[in-house]
């Protein structure tokens, strides 16, 4: 981007310079012999009615006659014609500016991109392109140490700015990501609160701000915390970040369930490679346990829950297709339609045991609290893999299905593996 600002730059001056030049270097031959025979005949003019005027006073007192005042004004005529025409002769001959003419437009040339640099420095937008200049930096850094080491400067940057101009709320609210995640909570609570100055009502910054808020308290849900959550969800149920803090006030209350609807709604809309998402179902599975133990009484929601939900499987293969080995591994899994890619539950098999039906539910579960009640859909796969590994190959084949909705599969799912993995 900075390549592509010099770039404009340059390509502006270079306009800028060709106006400049074009009326005194590259104005036709033509138009400069024209210019200069106009300029040399209006003094010729002028210095012609001057004599003239000189003779008639002189007539005037007597000096000479009336015959002698006609005779000088024909040879003055006469030496007007001749210098003009001696004016066109000259005018063919090349026109040749030296250096010293024309170093006041080569200064001008130079001067005009440099007047606009200084100007643009002091009244335009070069601190906000420092400032994305950091930011894209930050965002493409190498390591964690050179990370927090432009987010310092950038934070530096963003004061600054924000000092000459304090109504940019894009400058308050990188100020407060960037603080926050460099862990100065105070001055992210601070930059955030301006923002909702600035734009009041802005769901993914309150939401923001209770998040630093939480952090400041060390992790805890304080009376300010649970207002800013609570507003950030009724302007917008399905964000992620309140429905993250809602989630742990709801825990730390003994509301297990509340706690896992919300943590399971968050992890719908987060990437499941994210650090917030893998978070979030570490929580999701400490809450199934702590409902379990407490017996279900922790549940909120007015809906009745499933009880052991299951999904039956049918599986086989097609074998004009596939060819596989009787002991090759066949792993049979449902995941969440959207969320974790860890199963939810699954089966280990063989070839041999193909075709096959098997009921996939809760005793299928890799970890408890994470099982076919925690997501409303998911994905059935089954896949064919001789490494024998857990986690899809280049090579493996499988076969899928999804989204299926978990409370209204009555039937069994079919599945036909046909399908390699590139």
């Amino acid at each position: 981007m900075e390549i592509a600002f010099w770039q404009g730059f340059l390509a502006l001056s270079a306009l800028a310079a060709v106006f400049i030049l074009w009326p005194t270097v590259f104005v036709r031959r033509e138009k400069k012999k024209e210019l200069l025979q106009d300029a040399r005949a209006d003094v010729n003019q002028d210095v012609f009615l001057e004599h003239v005027k000189d003779l008639e006073e002189t007539h005037s007192r007597g000096e000479i006659g009336e015959s002698e005042l006609e005779e000088l004004k024909v040879d003055l005529e006469r030496t007007l014609v001749a210098d003009n025409e001696s004016i066109a002769i000259d005018s063919d001959k090349p026109i040749i500016a030296s250096f010293r003419s024309r170093l006041p437009v080569l200064a001008l040339v130079l001067a005009v991109p440099l007047l606009a640099l200084g100007i643009y420095s002091m009244v335009g937008a070069k601190t906000d392109w420092e400032i994305y200049r950091l930011a894209m930096a930050r965002v493409n850094s190498g390591s964690i140490e050179e990370a927090n080491a432009i987010g310092e400067e950038l934070i530096g940057e963003l004061q600054d700015r924000l000092e000459s101009r304090p109504d940019n709320s894009q400058n308050w609210y990188l100020l407060g990501a960037v603080a926050g995640e460099l862990g100065d909570y105070d001055e992210a609570v601070r930059a955030y609160r301006r923002v909702l100055e600035l734009e009041p009502n802005a769901p993914q910054v309150i939401a923001e701000l209770a998040q630093a808020l939480f952090m400041r308290a060390g992790n805890t849900i304080t009376p300010e915390v649970s207002k800013n959550t609570q507003l950030a969800l009724q302007l917008n149920p399905n964000m992620p970040t309140a429905l993250g803090l809602a989630g742990v006030e709801a825990f730390q209350s003994g509301a297990y369930q509340e706690a896992i609807d919300h943590w399971s709604l968050a992890v719908k809309q987060l990437d499941p490679a994210s650090a917030a998402s893998k978070a979030l179902t570490s929580g999701i599975a400490r809450a199934q346990v702590a409902l379990e133990k407490s017996g279900g009484k922790a549940r909120k929601s007015g809906k009745a829950a499933v009880v052991d939900p299951k999904i039956t499987v049918s599986v086989s293969f097609d074998d004009n297709v596939v060819s596989p080995s009787p002991e090759d591994q066949v792993f049979i899994y449902a995941r969440a339609w959207q969320g974790p890619k860890m199963p939810l539950a699954i089966k280990k098999l063989t070839v041999a045991d193909l075709p096959i039906q098997i009921v996939l539910d809760k005793s299928a579960a890799m970890a408890p609290g994470m099982d076919l009640s925690s997501f409303p859909q998911v994905e059935i796969v089954a896949r064919i893999t001789g490494s024998g590994s857990a986690i899809p190959q280049s090579g493996d084949w499988q076969a899928s299905e999804g989204p299926i909705i978990v409370a209204e599969q009555k039937n069994a799912v079919v599945l036909k593996i046909s399908e390699q993995i590139p």
